[in-house]
């Protein structure tokens, strides 16, 4: 047999519990922290989001041919809520009932356009109903893409904030 002194001479923690390397938990728990400030701020995917402006108008027309058509012009605000400026370089509407017909921004100015963090830029959409029913019962998606310092992306909002608009030229106008 083996006398205790020999194990001690060995190995002097033999037989104990190991300790936990706390710097390793100290640095899994920065690693976490930086990812999401990393996150938070926007370097990776721009964080914006989007509310609908004052005002906006439904026109309904008829052709040549004598078809109805109706367009909406909605006017929405992107803020960025990330930490990091954001550069917008287009503007879109994924829709099976809608066709975006054009973008204007804060008036006229066109893209690209650098949006600093906590601020606003104002868009105003003109979209084409090609059909009511659809149209009213979807979640449209305005489609953002902007420019980071690896690339391009695109930031995708779904809600109903076309409704309003559209719901008052499908009303004068049965499909």
């Amino acid at each position: 047999m083996i006398s205790d002194e020999v194990w001690v001479r060995l190995d002097p923690r033999a037989g104990m519990v190991r300790r936990i390397a706390y710097g390793r938990w100290l640095l899994a728990g920065l690693a976490v922290l930086v990812a999401g400030a990393t996150w938070t701020s926007g370097a990776i995917v721009p964080r914006l989001s989007h509310s609908t402006g004052g005002g906006g108008a439904t026109t309904t027309y008829q052709d040549e041919a004598r078809r109805r058509h109706i367009e909406a012009e909605i006017v929405l605000e992107v803020v960025n809520e990330g930490w990091l400026p954001t550069t917008v370089t287009a503007v879109g509407v994924r829709s099976a009932g809608l066709t975006l017909r054009s973008v204007t921004l804060d008036g006229s100015e066109s893209f690209p356009r650098s949006i600093p963090p906590g601020t606003r830029m104002t868009l105003s959409l003109v979209l084409a109903v090609t059909d009511c029913r659809t149209a009213l019962s979807e979640d449209v998606r305005l489609v953002v893409e902007a420019e980071q310092w690896w690339g391009r992306t695109t930031a995708e909002a779904q809600e109903r904030w076309h409704i309003h608009s559209v719901e008052s030229g499908c009303r004068v106008t049965a499909f």
